[in-house]
């Protein structure tokens, strides 16, 4: 009885994927709210920036789909799991439903990170911030690798990005910072 109700259940998901590919995913990044939770975070008016930061990730990483929602839930809980294969092999379900979904994307690339798969992380980090440009995380995470890659201009100009989108953003704060002082006396 068991078998047959994980044979259901890998069936209904199946059909639910192969649904939700019939139709065009919406981008996450197109939530209309972000607007202003971006204006908040840059015109000097946010009251608590971490909240209007978690609420910008929150948008991002709401799912354009039920199907995919499952999938990153999923992803997400194999990856903190420490389960990369499964959630390496969800995530790509995910890209491959809604390739506009930008937060697919750094999951992917976070993933590829701890697989490390440097350079799938970097493409995945390219894709999303290609679909989503204010994505200060992914920015921050990116310039990270490349930094550790001896990048250090590029990686200062992504800190850049991300400090334009959420000049609250401490990580990105604190290693722009760092990366200053490295560069003082070259041309910034």
């Amino acid at each position: 009885m068991r078998f047959f109700a994980c044979v259901f259940s890998a069936l209904a998901i199946l059909a639910a994927i192969g649904a939700a590919s019939l139709a065009p995913a919406a981008a996450d990044q197109t939530d209309p709210s972000l607007e202003a939770l971006f204006a908040e975070l840059r015109d000097g008016t946010v009251i608590d920036a971490q909240a209007t930061t978690d609420r910008i990730v929150e948008v991002w990483a709401t799912a354009p789909s039920p199907t995919v929602n499952i999938l990153y839930e999923r992803a997400t809980e194999a990856m903190y799991n420490d389960e990369y294969d499964l959630a390496d092999e969800l995530a790509n379900h995910i890209t491959g439903l809604a390739p506009h979904f930008a937060q697919g994307w750094v999951l992917q690339a976070n993933i590829k990170i701890a697989l490390n798969e440097r350079q799938r992380a970097l493409d995945a980090y390219r894709e999303a911030l290609e679909l989503e440009p204010r994505h200060f995380i992914a920015s921050s995470q990116l310039a990270d690798i490349l930094y550790a890659n001896g990048e250090d201009r590029a990686a200062f100009d992504l800190y850049q990005q991300a400090l334009k989108w959420n000049p609250h953003y401490e990580p990105a704060r604190d290693a722009s910072s760092r990366l200053r002082q490295v560069l003082t006396g070259q041309e910034i």
